[in-house]
């Protein structure tokens, strides 16, 4: 890796020469075009530029573009020679290594990039976007409550977008991949402070519903009328309900769908339906329906002497006194 940072170095990205254009001359005037090794971004703990597509480049290429006359923001082309693999980007910071630049992971993957692998990163100048349409990779980008709503939120950390990209997007703790299929007014856009429209195409692995071919159901039309011919011959074997009284709505219905129509055991058509019978099972026990504390009698002797209570103790009966005599006597003082 030393030998390739100085080959770089020297040879074609800081002092000119080859084709990486230099810092000191070499290269198209007024150009940004050099030649780094890639690294993703957790090599230096930045894991939140996952969510965008930003890069981070070394001090120098800040010096070097604040030489030129290039347009804002500062977008950028980052190209894999050995696989003819580019893509496009925006910058976070300039401070790199020397040599070095820092991606987001699934950049690298797009451009087929090992850590270390050579880009080559030339300054570009893209026309605001219009129009995107996007591709899920897979149907569990459906099941997010609002997908509009957290695409649109997760690419306000996109600087640009170029056709035939593969973003990822993280929401709730899930990674979702999204294809870029076409943009509009170019290839490559930039949605920096732009209106976008934003239109999606179904996921790849989705399939339509199938449906159903006139054989089945043509099977499954004759197994419920075989089902409903089977209903009905239940319910003729069941003893008939003689309704009292004339027959309300006495005709038969039809369903809209040609099916046979499963009469209810209580319809107007077959009158109320008898009340069920209510077992008492206190019939044989009455006391179990007793009046608590019993019945209260006003008038005197109070119904005593009836039944039960009648008044004898040892075959003696007791004499019972006269009302007016009943708790007649003085009454005595204690001292």
């Amino acid at each position: 890796s030393s030998v390739s940072a100085l080959a770089m170095m020297f040879g074609g990205g800081f002092f000119g020469g080859g084709d990486g254009g230099g810092f000191f001359g070499g290269g198209v005037p007024g150009r940004f075009d050099h030649q780094y090794q890639a690294f993703p971004v957790s090599f230096i703990g930045r894991e939140d530029l996952e969510k965008g597509n930003k890069i981070i480049l070394p001090q120098s290429a800040l010096d070097h573009l604040a030489r030129l006359n290039i347009s804002y923001p500062m977008l950028f082309e980052v190209q894999n020679g050995g696989h003819a693999r580019r893509t496009h980007a925006g910058v976070q910071e300039f401070i790199a290594d020397e040599g070095m630049c820092y991606l987001p992971y699934w950049m690298m993957c797009n451009l087929l990039l090992q850590e270390g692998d050579l880009i080559r990163v030339t300054n570009a100048s893209l026309p605001k976007g219009s129009f995107v349409k996007l591709q899920p990779v897979s149907s569990d980008f459906l099941d997010i409550h609002n997908p509009r709503a957290v695409l649109e939120n997760s690419l306000r950390n996109f600087a640009t977008l170029t056709v035939g990209d593969c973003v990822v997007i993280d929401y709730n703790q899930k990674k979702y991949e999204i294809e870029i299929i076409e943009c509009k007014p170019a290839n490559a856009i930039s949605i920096i402070e732009a209106d976008v429209n934003v239109d999606f195409a179904p996921p790849k692995d989705y399939k339509e519903p199938e449906r159903p071919s006139r054989a089945n159901s043509s099977a499954d039309a004759a197994s419920a009328a075989y089902r409903s011919k089977v209903e009905e011959s239940d319910q003729a074997s069941q003893p008939d309900v003689q309704a009292t009284g004339p027959l309300l709505f006495g005709g038969q219905g039809q369903r809209v769908d040609g099916k046979a129509i499963k009469t209810p055991t209580a319809s107007p058509a077959l009158g109320p339906s008898p009340s069920p019978f209510i077992v008492d099972d206190d019939e044989d026990m009455p006391w179990k329906k007793r009046i608590p504390k019993g019945v209260k009698w006003v008038a005197p002797p109070y119904h005593y002497g009836y039944g039960h209570m009648s008044g004898t103790k040892g075959g003696t009966v007791q004499p019972t006194l006269p009302e007016e005599e009943l708790f007649a006597g003085n009454g005595q003082n204690l001292q």
